[in-house]
């Protein structure tokens, strides 16, 4: 593991557009929450700092069993990860990686590259190709 390493999940969105009875981090994803594998994602490489919902703080700690700093996450995405980062003030971290905590697909060789992008640039994200058809909805009809 990187100490030098911070790796930012972003959890505390509500997640009303997915519908359900839980914001969708909390949801049931192949027997397993959604926030359970994007973490699994990630164990390992480096200090782990999850933004969650106060209202969710008890199931996050159920869930990271203290593999993971929990922050009180913001308004606004942009909020939540600044509340993470000032937890690293003072720290020795110098790479920071920040990913949604409803996004649990990241393969570790596409985190591997955006942290191979890291040792020659000052910052870096990924970009895959789209491979389906991107379709356009109104009225409950195709538009384009």
């Amino acid at each position: 593991m990187d100490e030098r390493l911070a790796i930012i999940i972003t959890a505390a969105g509500r997640g009303a557009r997915a519908g359900g009875d839980l914001p969708k981090q909390w949801q049931d994803l192949g027997g397993e929450v959604v926030l359970a594998r994007t973490l699994r994602a990630f164990d390992g490489l480096g200090r782990l700092i999850v933004t969650v919902h106060p209202d969710d703080l008890t199931r996050a700690l159920d869930l990271t069993r203290g593999r993971a700093v929990l922050v009180a996450g913001g308004d606004s995405r942009a909020r939540s990860v600044l509340n993470a980062l000032e937890t690293l003030d003072g720290s020795d971290v110098t790479r920071v990686l920040i990913h949604d905590g409803a996004r649990p697909l990241a393969s570790r060789a596409l985190i591997g590259r955006v942290l191979a992008a890291l040792d020659d640039h000052e910052a870096a994200a990924p970009a895959l190709p789209v491979t389906d058809a991107l379709w356009r909805g109104e009225g409950g009809r195709v538009r384009a």
